[in-house]
């Protein structure tokens, strides 16, 4: 599943516009990184294989929908971060490496970690004769080890999901990077990039519904890396219409705007709503990528006081930094749970349309869930502190040293200043 990914630096160019949201840090809109955690949360919960009364909801059955909000908001915030700062060949290398450097280590943890499961599943299936869900190294096999390094596991190699499910859209996304640096590079002109990115983003919708990808969900390691491009380049578009909007309403304060234009809260109760009745199964799941398109942008030119200091608190900021954790770490507890359900507390294994769950009383399977929920909160916040952060902030320092123009370098003799 899912995007943001998740994953972008709040690092903006000098030239964006000023952010009209209050609750922001040097342009970055901390009520949208609020948005991307509940988002990740969401999906959380949509993974939860056991019965219980939560995920029975259609909002959370609606919540693979959710990757389609982090590419939309990807997208936004990528272009607010470098969309006036790509320029060259080396502007290119400079960006992608920073985001192989965001995606990449935690991706590369988990994967070790599924290839452990592996292992312990291959053991205990010559040891004991027990085959916990599929048989080892079938579906993960050494090739999907191997695409999963490059992560190229989820660019139509594949004919289903393998290792750390949910890394499936960081494939797609990275690539999207790619692709956005290379249009973006291609079309200086912020009109011309408009047309182009717009172009993109009907096309792939076009592509999809003639491949019958329906609901959109349909499209996963399949062709997900259209899907991928179509939130995405929506999610520029997204940030240009902000832009545009921020030269004229800039002036005015988040409080004023706020009073006067209290449209986040309507629209984002709106979007709930849609997920709340949306058919999972049925080609409105193209709406989405619109609907989250709406969310950001009234999120982050007209906040709306109430609205504004919800996801500016300090619980919803903390699950916004963690979200890209939380998305990453899930898959492997799902797992561990089920198995401890399944052969330790003996729960009967049932098979439904999305694969393997577990059949268990409801209260059982709410408490299950609200342990799940903790775990993954606990494990995402050592993950983001020991893994995300050091490397994120290695990743950076390393391009400051290769990617410097030569005038920014430092001379062999320099002065030391207190």
């Amino acid at each position: 599943m899912a995007s943001r990914l998740l994953s972008e630096d709040p690092a903006p160019s000098q030239s964006n516009p000023p952010a009209v949201a209050t609750g922001t840090t040097r342009g970055f809109f901390y009520p949208l990184e609020s948005l991307r955690g509940l988002a990740a949360l969401t999906v959380v919960i949509y993974h939860a294989v056991w019965t219980n009364p939560i995920t029975a909801l259609r909002f959370f059955q609606n919540g693979a929908l959710m990757v389609d909000f982090f590419f939309v908001l990807s997208g936004f915030v990528i272009f607010h971060s470098y969309g006036r700062r790509l320029n060259s060949f080396k502007d290119t290398e400079k960006f992608l490496w920073l985001r192989l450097g965001r995606l990449y280590p935690l991706h590369f943890t988990f994967l070790l970690v599924f290839l452990a499961i592996e292992v312990a599943k291959y053991v205990a299936q010559v040891r004991w004769g027990i085959v916990a869900d599929k048989p080892a190294f079938t579906v993960n096999s050494g090739f999907a080890f191997f695409t999963n390094l490059l992560l190229i596991h989820s660019l139509g190699i594949h004919d289903s999901l393998t290792y750390n499910y949910p890394s499936w859209s960081i494939s797609t996304e990275f690539y999207a990077y790619v692709l956005f640096a290379l249009v973006r590079c291609a079309f200086t002109a912020l009109r011309d990039f408009v047309i182009a990115a717009a172009a993109i983003v009907v096309v792939c919708a076009v592509l999809l519904l003639r491949l019958h990808m329906v609901p959109i969900v349909e499209a996963g390691v399949n062709f997900g890396f259209l899907r991928c491009c179509m939130g995405f380049f929506l999610g520029a578009l997204t940030y240009c219409a902000y832009s545009a909007a921020a030269a004229h309403v800039g002036t005015l304060s988040g409080k004023s705007l706020g009073r006067r234009l209290p449209m986040s809260g309507w629209v984002l109760l709106a979007a709930v709503v849609f997920l709340a009745l949306l058919n999972p199964e049925s080609v409105w799941t193209y709406l989405i990528a619109p609907v989250a398109a709406l969310v950001i942008l009234a999120t982050a030119l007209w906040p709306g006081a109430f609205t504004n200091a919800l996801l500016c608190s300090r619980p919803l900021r903390w699950l916004g930094r963690v979200s890209y954790s939380l998305y990453m770490v899930h898959a492997a507890l799902v797992w561990t749970i089920t198995q401890v359900l399944i052969f330790v507390l003996k729960y009967p294994k049932i098979t439904t349309s999305d694969g393997h769950g577990v059949l268990m009383p409801s209260g059982a399977g709410a408490l299950t869930l609200a342990v799940y929920v903790l775990m993954v909160l606990g494990l995402s916040h050592f993950t983001y502190h020991w893994i995300e952060e050091p490397f994120r902030e290695r990743s950076r320092a390393l391009a400051a040293r290769w990617f410097a123009s030569p005038a920014a370098r430092p001379s062999a003799i320099s002065v030391t200043t207190r």
